[in-house]
């Protein structure tokens, strides 16, 4: 079969993508050295049918054991007509595999969603063939597979200069596509369960731990519930028989679960679950009944939506009070898609930029409530605001990041007492793309200092490309890709150490994925005294110095503060490596160094 090997194909190429076996798994052998290469059924259909039960610590483990195995095979399978010159080559590049595999330092792929061959990642790791060929003394072969097919299988590149060197060396093209490990996402997503058969629009996390999925399905982990289930962290359970129509929003409110959208049950906009039943009703009066935002604020219930008569649209904002709902000060012009709060007072935000009264203050896209009207919030944001997010005093803004092609804001924040809004993406025309359609950030939710955002857009940092999901670790312009997927994310939302994502995406996780966020830089090795860097802290460039250590061959990687690997260009010499750090964000990092079975580290300061 012929595979993608390019970014636009992986774009626009339709591809029946299956979950992937975690390395923790229990599983017959045979499934997991699948998962690592299919080349197994292949070239060894006999360990396939080892039933066998086991699991590994971690994925490079699991590429290890592949490797191994492959390793022995090709030992007791030499080629006939083998020169002593070819086989002396290939018996020493098979020893140069077994080390290579019990380093246990292989690529990383950071530009696909599903397992997939690397060659060598943006860190200069190279995979187990383009080891070899570096081993070889053909390290500008390897460059060059870099440089022009980085993520291709042996098979399907199609050069005679790979085809020359497996000769030399005395190796098969089918025994280096045997070597080939695929390698996971970076960033390991898995679906959530088995996920949904329909967009999800909204992701809550409940007091109970329990995750509210609500959106446009009628399964979730592939059992009958209707627009909205709870994940308790094995399985999907239904809420009744559920409920009909759009869902634009959720909360959770005096013990009961707040749905909020359109035509829900017919006529409604609001659903309530009190654990036990549902009932139904209307809070925006009119033709057209809507909710596009429900939020709590000091004890309070208030949603946002539009009142639809002959007359028009008003967008207005209401609060609970008893059985009654309530207008909160003057009509909006626009839609307000978005409820927060941020000193104590009621905070909207959407696509409105005044209020239809007499004297139509300005109110451009984000408004606090005084406890009488609406007053513009920081001078306003110069474009829609669609979401809101307070963290320790701080308001976060999410919304439009172009107005077709001009970029506005994307990403913004009000600090505690302040009087303007500081613009956390300034230069996001840069590296975030405007896309044949509208560009934004639909959901923002925060762990530990570190802010996770979805939406519409396109995202490159250096070599890493990316969409509609990312991670900003609160430093202008310190974002950084999450994921490849064929569609948006409406929704995201974090369940203990987990980060959920929702949304109308369904080529590699069906709607709903989840990814384990508890890594942190301060479970990794401190610096040890084999290495000296300068300088303390650095701008443009750092420069490793070593103390017997040769890396004209190690492998390097840069950790971030919430230990995420980011990709930084490195030149290396034999005691010495310069890293062009100038696109980092400011922060500390942790720089790993693995050789042969030594790991080395050591921590600088991005200014």
């Amino acid at each position: 079969m012929q595979r993608n090997i390019t970014l636009s194909l992986v774009l626009y190429t339709s591809l029946s993508l299956t979950a992937q076996l975690a390395p923790q798994s229990s599983a017959p052998v045979g499934e997991h050295l699948l998962e690592v290469n299919a080349q197994w059924a292949a070239q060894d259909p006999i360990a396939l049918a080892n039933s066998e039960v086991i699991h590994f610590n971690n994925e490079a483990e699991r590429i290890r054991h592949h490797l191994e195995l492959v390793r022995e095979r090709l030992l007791e399978r030499t080629p006939e007509g083998l020169s002593a010159e070819q086989l002396q080559a290939r018996f020493a590049l098979l020893d140069d595999l077994g080390d290579y595999a019990q380093g246990e330092q292989f690529p990383r792929n950071h530009v696909l969603p599903y397992r997939n061959p690397v060659f060598i990642d943006p860190y200069g790791t190279a995979c187990a063939v383009g080891q070899l060929m570096i081993e070889s003394g053909s390290a500008d072969l390897a460059l060059s597979i870099q440089n022009e097919m980085n993520l291709a299988y042996v098979l399907d590149m199609g050069r005679s200069d790979v085809l020359e060197w497996a000769t030399t060396n005395g190796f098969t093209a089918n025994e280096l596509a045997w070597i080939q490990p695929g390698y996971p996402p970076s960033v390991p997503w898995m679906p959530l369960g088995e996920g949904t058969n329909g967009p999800v629009k909204v992701l809550l996390t409940l007091g109970s731990g329990d995750l509210l999925v609500a959106g446009d399905f009628t399964e979730a982990g592939g059992e009958a519930m209707n627009m909205v289930a709870l994940w308790n962290g094995a399985d999907y359970v239904p809420l009744g028989t559920g409920i009909q129509g759009q869902v634009n929003c959720a909360t959770e409110f005096a013990g009961s679960i707040y749905i909020g959208g359109n035509s829900i049950n017919g006529i409604s906009d609001l659903a309530v679950w009190n654990g036990t039943t549902w009932s139904h009703s209307v809070v925006f009066d009119g033709k057209f009944p809507n909710i596009n935002a429900l939020h709590v604020h000091d004890g309070t219930l208030y949603a946002a939506g539009q009142v639809m008569g002959f007359a028009g649209v008003d967008d207005i904002v209401k609060r609970k009070v008893g059985d009654y709902w309530e207008d909160v000060g003057s009509i909006f012009n626009d839609a307000v898609l978005s409820l927060g709060t941020h000193n104590g007072d009621l905070v909207a935000g959407g696509s409105f930029t005044q209020m239809v009264t007499v004297t139509d203050p300005i109110t451009n896209h984000v408004a606090r409530f005084d406890g009488t009207d609406w007053l513009e919030l920081g001078g306003g944001l110069d474009a829609t605001v669609r979401c809101l997010l307070e963290v320790d005093g701080e308001l976060y803004a999410g919304g439009d990041l172009f107005a077709n092609v001009i970029p506005t804001f994307g990403l913004a924040k009000m600090e505690s007492g302040a009087m303007e809004w500081t613009n956390l993406l300034p230069e996001h025309a840069t590296y975030m793309s405007s896309g044949p359609g509208p560009s934004y950030i639909a959901s923002l939710v925060e762990r530990d200092g570190m802010f996770y955002f979805g939406g519409q857009f396109g995202l490159e940092f250096l070599m890493v490309y990316g969409n509609h999901i990312g991670s900003f670790n609160g430093q202008p312009d310190g974002v950084a890709p999450m994921a490849l997927l064929n569609n948006e994310v409406h929704t995201v939302a974090i369940v203990n150490d987990r980060l959920v994502m929702g949304g109308a995406f369904d080529l590699s996780y069906p709607h709903v994925a989840v990814v384990d966020i508890s890594t942190d830089i301060s479970s990794l090795p401190d610096t040890d005294g084999n290495l000296v860097t300068y300088p303390q802290p650095a701008n443009d460039r750092l420069t490793i110095e070593t103390l017997g250590i040769d890396l004209s061959k190690a492998a390097i990687r840069v950790v971030d503060a919430e230990g995420r690997a980011v990709p930084v260009p490195i030149t290396r010499q034999s005691g010495k490596a310069l890293l062009d750090v100038q696109g980092l964000a400011p922060g500390t990092y942790l720089v790993s160094i693995a050789v042969g079975d030594q790991l080395h580290s050591t921590r600088f300061i991005k200014e």
